[in-house]
């Protein structure tokens, strides 16, 4: 899944291939760019000129489906960029031809019987010490940007409805990084998807390519408004121009074991859904008794409202009828184990569950200061030291319990933690949360672009220290109040991570502080700490820290409003 502000999140991303917004009719005779490069026009012209100069380019080059009747043909090109986001024009720079493939595939996968639809085309020969087009250089890319795990409190990830890697002013370091690699020839290829949208299959397609042993390099990802998706990914990592082979590898390991992709029935999900309801037990309570009122969040697969039980405050979180499939059922199921199962103060308190009725139900304690990204970043609040640590405190404590009991959140940022009365923050949503298996490690991709942990990116394996990474950004975040790599977009900024980037430590963040951050984001998972070591740091800096500069220790910590920008 990713959510907050429109940075091209979902929780995602500039690349080659897009028709420029300034895109003019006299570019017809040229065509309209090509994967070698290009950039777009300044002016802002509408959506209807992209249109334009699509059918013009087609017309003066006699394509024989334009020409043979050219009025039904505009028709057509007309009704194919109104099924598209407006970001299809402008988020992807494909030749006036490439249009009319991609209507062909969507018109395609319009029968059941031939989805998914996998197409795929060679592109160019690329040196892997030259950075793409969009400055990033080869990489493999996050993944959960059009995922519809439901998360309480997630905009930022969230209002992304197409993914491309937009090239930006801080992509400087993204080219050096590039330069220094060792000059070696690849092959890219554009493979195309085509199915039902559904949730979490940009992260299914991200784990089938990586699978296939293809790096990629630019992701495009559109929703039609029938719902069907349109997902264009340039690769590298085939070793032969021939797509034959590409094609049939793809689907058998689609096949094989991503069941989802390839219209089959999930038998093992179904079975996995039967094993988690066995696991809960009687979880039920008396709905009668539960008072439904105002929708505070909304996700791709769900809802939060605000309601009472009983006379309590509550917070019920419903998984949406029509996004009720097998995979988003286990997913929700998994959480109602993890949260009936755990007990400690800075964890959301559990409340009971339905998973009997037509709508599976959550409910949960009502945090009423919402969650702590908005907190920090929508509502400008910046903390003193000991208001930070007492927060910090908080996080580590209840991240050990779950870690002491085997529990790995794979999901921790700012959005998934909750704030209650008296400035207690809570860990929530426990959607992607797994136990640690008892032998070796986990290698699903899964969590936030801004939070992961590389090793999770680069799909190697990984523990429980992929979440003390991503509490060195939550803890970043406190001391800053800023967005991780607020300048990059989330796979800009994955990228960067796996290459070594970190956010900038300000030199004013008190020097042990500003240690632990560096322990606890090391690229090693080894040298990072455990939360019981974190805590111990944090609760002995915090014992050393003066609360007032007029030496008034009992003076309250303040929060303070950031100015505007």
């Amino acid at each position: 899944m990713d959510d907050d502000m429109e940075e091209g999140v979902g929780e995602s991303s500039g690349p080659t291939g897009r028709i420029p917004p300034g895109a003019a009719a006299a570019s017809a005779s040229a065509g309209l760019g090509s994967r070698g490069g290009g950039g777009g026009g300044g002016c802002a012209h509408g959506f209807s000129d992209v249109r334009e100069v699509v059918y013009e380019r087609l017309m003066a080059i006699r394509n024989e489906e334009a020409i043979s009747n050219p009025s039904s043909f505009r028709l057509l090109l007309d009704q194919h960029f109104d099924r598209m986001p407006k970001s299809y024009s402008t988020d992807l720079h494909v030749k006036a031809e490439d249009v009319l493939l991609h209507r062909r595939i969507l018109a395609e996968c319009a029968d059941p019987d031939k989805r998914p639809i996998f197409h795929a085309r060679f592109l160019r020969e690329d040196s892997a010490s030259a950075p793409t087009e969009n400055g990033n250089g080869a990489g493999y890319l996050p993944v959960n940007l059009r995922d519809d795990e439901f998360t309480e409190f997630e905009p930022y990830e969230r209002m992304m409805e197409d993914l491309s890697i937009e090239r930006r002013k801080s992509v400087d370091d993204f080219e050096a990084i590039s330069a220094r690699r060792d000059t070696q020839i690849l092959l890219v290829h554009e493979i195309i998807f085509s199915s039902i949208d559904k949730p979490k299959l940009l992260s299914q397609l991200s784990s089938l390519l990586s699978e296939v042993g293809l790096n990629i390099r630019e992701a495009h990802v559109f929703s039609t408004t029938d719902g069907f998706c349109l997902d264009v990914f340039v690769v590298d990592g085939w070793d032969t121009e021939e797509t034959d082979g590409l094609l049939q590898r793809l689907k058998e390991i689609a096949a094989h074991s991503h069941a989802s992709l390839s219209n089959q029935t999930n038998s093992s999900a179904s079975e996995r859904i039967i094993e988690l309801q066995e696991k809960i037990g009687d979880s039920e309570f008396d709905r009668s008794l539960l008072q439904i009122g105002e929708k505070i969040a909304s996700g791709s697969s769900g809802d939060l409202y605000r309601g009472t039980y009983l006379g309590v405050d509550v917070a019920v979180k419903f998984l949406r009828s029509e996004h009720a499939n097998d995979s988003s059922k286990v997913e929700f199921l998994q959480e109602i184990m993890i949260l009936k199962s755990v007990d400690h103060e800075n964890i959301v308190r559990f409340y009971g569950a339905c998973t009997k009725h037509r709508k599976y139900l959550i409910v949960t304690e009502y945090m009423p200061g919402g969650n702590l990204y908005d907190f920090l970043h929508n509502k400008n609040n910046t903390l003193e030291l000991p208001v930070i640590l007492r927060i910090a405190i908080g996080i580590s404590k209840g991240m050990d319990y779950l870690h002491q009991n085997n529990i790995i959140h794979r999901d921790l940022k700012t959005a998934n933690l909750l704030i209650g009365s008296g400035q207690v923050v809570k860990i929530a949503d426990f959607g992607v949360s797994r136990h640690r298996p008892q032998e070796g490690d986990m290698t699903a991709e899964t969590g936030t672009y801004r939070w992961m942990a590389p090793e999770v990116i680069n799909h190697k394996p990984y523990d429980h220290k992929a979440d003390v990474f991503s509490f060195a950004i939550v803890l970043w975040e406190l001391v800053t109040s800023k967005i991780p790599y607020e300048n990059l977009t989330p796979l800009q900024a994955a990228l960067g991570v796996r290459q070594g980037m970190r956010p900038e430590i300000p030199a004013k963040v008190h020097s042990r502080l500003s240690k632990l951050i560096k322990r606890c984001w090391d690229e090693n998972p080894r040298v990072r700490p455990f939360f019981s070591e974190i805590t111990v740091e944090l609760e002995d800096i915090s014992r050393h820290v003066v609360v007032s500069k007029t030496g008034n220790r009992h003076s309250k910590a303040k929060i303070h409003k950031k100015s505007p920008r």
